[in-house]
C-alpha cells in the first residue's frame, strides 16, 4: 500500500519546451520565404522587412511552445492536441498580424484588400506552419518519453539489484554466523572430550 500511495503522489514530469531546437527550426521556418520576398523587391523597405521577419520568427516559436505544450498533455485526446494548436496558431497568426506595425504583404496588388482575403492568407499560413512543427515536437517529445522510460526501468532494475545484493549479503552473513556457532560448538565438545581423557591417562 505504501509503495502504490508513494506511486500515486509522484508529481508528473515537467513540461520540455526544446529551446534549443525550437529556436533553430523556427528560424529556418520564419526565414524559409526571405528569399521569395528580397526578389519581390522588399528590400527597398527594410525596416519593414526586417521587422516583420522577426514578427514571423516570434510567431513561429508561439506555436511552437503552443504545440510543446499541447503534446505533452495527457489529459487531452490526441486528436484534440493537433486541432487545438492548429486553432490556436490561426488566431495568434491572426491576432499578432493586426497588432504588428510592420506588414507581411507589403506588395499585394490590392491595396485595400478584403478582411476575408487577409483572414484567409492568415489562416492558411498557420495550418502550414503549425502542421510542419507539430510532428517535429511530437517525435522530440516521443523520444524524451522513452528516455525517461528506459532510464526508469535503469533505476528500478538498480534498486532491484541493490536489494537482491542486501539480502544475499544478509543471507550470507546469516549461514556464516551459523556455520560459525557450529565450529565453536565441535571446538568445546572437542575440548570437554580433551579434559574426559586426561584424567583416564
Amino acid at each position: 500500500m505504501q509503495q502504490t500511495s508513494g506511486h500515486e503522489s509522484a508529481p508528473p514530469p515537467a513540461t520540455e519546451w526544446f529551446w534549443a531546437p525550437g529556436l533553430f527550426f523556427t528560424f529556418l521556418l520564419a526565414n524559409s520565404v526571405l528569399g521569395l520576398r528580397l526578389r519581390e523587391g522588399q528590400w527597398d523597405n527594410p525596416v519593414n522587412l526586417i521587422g516583420s521577419q522577426l514578427v514571423i520568427f516570434g510567431w513561429c516559436f508561439l506555436v511552437w511552445l503552443i504545440a510543446a505544450y499541447a503534446v505533452q498533455t495527457d489529459y487531452i485526446p490526441r486528436w484534440l492536441k493537433l486541432a487545438g494548436t492548429l486553432c490556436l496558431a490561426a488566431i495568434t497568426s491572426v491576432a499578432i498580424y493586426f497588432i504588428s506595425p510592420f506588414e507581411d504583404f507589403p506588395l499585394d496588388v490590392v491595396p485595400h484588400r478584403a478582411w476575408g482575403r487577409v483572414l484567409i492568407r492568415l489562416v492558411y499560413r498557420a495550418l502550414l506552419v503549425g502542421s510542419l512543427i507539430y510532428p517535429v515536437v511530437y517525435y522530440l517529445a516521443a523520444a524524451r518519453r522513452l528516455a525517461m522510460e528506459k532510464l526508469k526501468v535503469e533505476r528500478q532494475e538498480r534498486a532491484l539489484l541493490q536489494i537482491r545484493t542486501a539480502q544475499l549479503e544478509a543471507m550470507v552473513a546469516e549461514r556464516t554466523a551459523a556455520l560459525e556457532k557450529t565450529i565453536a560448538q565441535l571446538e568445546q565438545a572437542q575440548q570437554l572430550l580433551a579434559e574426559k581423557k586426561s584424567p583416564e591417562k
